[in-house]
């Protein structure tokens, strides 16, 4: 039996994957496959690389977090600069930037968004979230069929697994063909407020056998959520104080404007963004 550890949206929480990576070896698995959203806003950097490259990840995909690292943020900001997410994104990316060996984003910037692969004769699909665009809000788990239809009528798929949505899921299409998603490894998210402080790490193993494939296993994964927040500190994260949050229900903070702009005023991260967007484009320039 082949048994392979699905692992998506890590978000910068070393602690979590590291765990997860303990517990999907004790199922022996014998490979990974990422699907993308590796770093921010948590401040895991180099530690996160290293482990992902130490275990057998045979495919990485390239997710729209991932994305932020390699996009024109002198153009994007000059245009967004008055709205709290982009002091947000820069300063996290700024974080990122001064901590991550530029090896390792040589390497990010090879992933693609979507891979091919083929298990025991079932032809299986990888996509952050769809094949063509590695964002949106279309796969939600209420999102209405056709959406995920369109995951695996493009080809003969017998198999889509995407990321994307943080949350574990398993279904099909309307001709039965199956849709799993691993959920988060770094921030699992609900709606529904009895389930949404279970921070736990998720990821999912999927097995394969002479008759195709034989089960899969949604998992969650404890870890130390003090010992993430110590990581956090020490490396002077930026917008600690909402990274602290998250952990107490949940709740992302990258698109509430108004806790944003608190810790914005509070720690003047937009007078700190303006200098750094003045340097990036003094040196471009030169």
């Amino acid at each position: 039996m082949k048994k392979i550890a699905i692992i998506s949206d890590i978000h910068g929480n070393y602690n979590a994957f590291k765990k997860v990576v303990e517990d999907a070896e004790s199922q022996n698995v014998s490979e990974y496959w990422f699907l993308g959203d590796l770093l921010m806003p948590g401040p895991g950097t180099n530690s996160i690389m290293k482990l992902l490259n130490s275990i057998n990840t045979t495919f990485m995909i390239r997710g729209n977090w991932d994305d932020f690292l390699f996009e024109d943020i002198l153009s994007i900001s000059k245009q967004y600069i008055d709205e709290p997410q982009t002091t947000y994104i820069v300063e996290l990316l700024k974080y990122v930037f001064s901590h991550l060996d530029p090896k390792y984003l040589q390497q990010m910037h090879q992933w693609p968004i979507y891979a091919e692969t083929s298990v025991n004769g079932l032809n299986i699909l990888l996509t952050h979230n769809y094949s063509t665009k590695n964002y949106g809000h279309e796969l939600l788990p209420y999102s209405k069929q056709s959406n995920f239809d369109q995951l695996l009528f493009n080809k003969p798929y017998d198999i889509s697994i995407y990321g994307h949505m943080h949350h574990q899921l398993f279904r099909t299409s309307s001709k039965d063909q199956l849709v799993i998603n691993p959920g988060s490894i770094g921030q699992p998210y609900t709606a529904w407020t009895k389930f949404s402080a279970d921070m736990r790490a998720q990821y999912a193993v999927l097995s394969f056998d002479d008759t195709g494939y034989g089960e899969i296993d949604f998992r969650k994964v404890k870890y130390s959520i003090t010992d993430e927040l110590k990581f956090a500190e020490e490396y002077e994260l930026p917008f600690y104080e909402l990274y602290a949050k998250l952990f107490e229900d949940g709740k992302s903070f990258t698109h509430n404007n108004i806790e944003l702009n608190k810790q914005i005023e509070k720690y003047g991260y937009k007078t700190d963004v303006l200098m750094y967007l003045q340097q990036l484009a003094m040196r471009k320039h030169d």
